[in-house]
């Protein structure tokens, strides 16, 4: 099973897409970017991988159109 980005940011960035994906029953994982982060600094460099079937929705919930949009408001 591979893995795809599906977003690169700050690590506090990062836990809030990771939460949000897993409210939506995905399972996304938070990678460093570095070989040796200091886990203390929130504003490093981080990614979220999810498995490649999940990509396609991990997507629309981060990056599509929300339920206001939709309804033309």
């Amino acid at each position: 099973m591979s893995l795809q980005i599906v977003f690169e940011g700050q690590a506090i960035k990062s836990e809030m897409v990771v939460l949000v994906l897993e409210k939506w029953d995905l399972h996304p994982q938070m990678d460093e970017k570095d070989a040796q982060p200091n886990l203390d600094d929130l504003a490093r460099d981080t990614r979220v991988l999810v498995p490649e079937a999940e990509f396609e929705q991990a997507r629309e919930v981060l990056f599509g159109e929300s339920e206001i949009e939709r309804a033309g408001f």
